[in-house]
């Protein structure tokens, strides 16, 4: 029921503003958009700001973290929009074969955010490989650029677009959809033959992947939005640029930028949560966008957090709040989705900073020294998010069960 009457009213707020811009030409477009532009998806919901990433489909694989647990305080946090991890090779062998018993795990976790009510982005940053469909380096390594017909890089462009469609058929429940992630940033755009590409080369193949992916999932689902990988700051604007001149050239698909994407994304991680600059640093994004599409454009940040080696928790709890009214002064921004609900003490994956992002103390590891005493302890930080989301409900649920 409520989500009809958001529906309702979403349609009357996009009809009144129709009609509000007929009697301004200034606020009408002075170029076409292509099919897959439609004014809808430019109207951003702030009642989804308060956000959080969903990674509870590894977490429970890899290190029995409860799926329905996670779920349980997300929602008592008063988040309104999750970021479901749903990588393809969790959920499929190939491009064409699923492997039941990921899937099943995935199917349960999205059926019980759409039980919830929750706006879901679903997020694949892992791809196959024509040859043979196993790849030692990494699953988010891309193959050099080479448009010759039956090409491998190709022949794995074929295979991308086929995998987002079969992945996408699976979850109907999802509208939104995030193509890769951090596309700009070396650590999840490695060349599969080893080394790294310029950021020039990296836009080139980025540029043919959303486009191959967004088509494949319009074909799977005609009412899912396409979103951008959220990209890391630091050379985002270059990055975007980039992008928008490949678009413009005519040598990249389309003409049109919604044939690759419909929302931007990107993940404006700070240690010194600092508003003016913050807001500099994510408006100097969005005049990129204004700049070359004329027109306005959504944007969901689909990670920030702060790791405790860098940032304290007392500090942490003092800028969530602060984050968060930032944020409602950037009338673009639809939801920020905070990394992440647990410390992981045991991850050997980046720096040693990525074991404590947590709001919560890692439920399954004290620590090599015993220092985590209480295993999925809501930290400062949680209660620091709770308060400003409007959440209700008890956070120590889960600690109550673990320890």
């Amino acid at each position: 029921m409520m989500k009809n009457m958001k529906q309702a009213a979403l349609g009357l707020a996009i009809l009144l503003t129709a009609c509000s811009s007929r009697e301004s030409s200034s606020s009408i477009p002075s170029r076409d958009y292509g099919p897959n532009y439609d004014p809808i998806n430019s109207f951003v919901d702030q009642s989804y700001l308060y956000g959080m990433t969903d990674l509870s489909w590894s977490e429970h694989n890899w290190n029995g973290t409860s799926w329905q647990d996670t779920h349980d305080l997300i929602e008592a946090l008063g988040a309104k929009s999750v970021r479901v991890w749903l990588h393809c090779n969790w959920i499929m062998k190939n491009p064409d074969t699923y492997d039941e018993n990921g899937l099943a795990l995935a199917r349960k976790i999205v059926e019980d955010w759409d039980r919830r009510g929750m706006q879901m982005i679903g997020m694949n940053h892992s791809n196959f490989h024509a040859t043979g469909y196993v790849n030692s380096k990494s699953t988010t390594a891309k193959p050099a650029r080479d448009l010759t017909e039956g090409s491998e890089y190709m022949k794995w462009l074929e295979d991308y677009e086929r995998t987002w469609k079969n992945l996408v058929l699976q979850f109907p429940e999802i509208t939104y959809w995030e193509i890769d992630n951090e596309d700009n940033n070396d650590v999840f755009f490695g060349k599969l033959s080893g080394g790294t590409f310029t950021l020039r080369q990296k836009a080139d193949i980025y540029t043919d992947m959303m486009f191959y992916a967004s088509r494949g999932i319009h074909e799977a689902n005609p009412k899912a939005i396409t979103v951008m990988g959220g990209l890391i700051t630091s050379s985002a604007e270059t990055f975007l640029q980039y992008i928008y001149d490949n678009i413009d050239s005519g040598d990249f698909w389309s003409t049109y930028p919604d044939d690759f994407f419909q929302v931007a994304c990107w993940h404006p991680y700070v240690t010194n949560f600092r508003k003016e600059a913050f807001k500099k640093l994510n408006n100097d994004i969005y005049a990129v966008i204004k700049q070359n599409e004329q027109k306005d454009k959504k944007v969901f940040m689909t990670e920030f957090g702060f790791s405790e080696e860098n940032v304290s928790v007392q500090v942490q709890a003092d800028y969530i709040p602060l984050l968060f009214e930032t944020l409602k002064e950037l009338p673009y921004v639809e939801s920020l989705h905070y990394f992440r609900m647990f410390d992981v003490l045991s991850s050997s994956w980046g720096s040693t900073a990525e074991k404590t992002f947590g709001l919560f103390t890692d439920p399954n590891n004290h620590g090599v020294a015993g220092e985590n005493k209480t295993l999925a302890a809501p930290k400062k930080s949680a209660y620091a998010y709770q308060k400003a989301a409007g959440g209700t409900g008890s956070l120590t649920t889960y600690q109550e069960k673990v320890n």
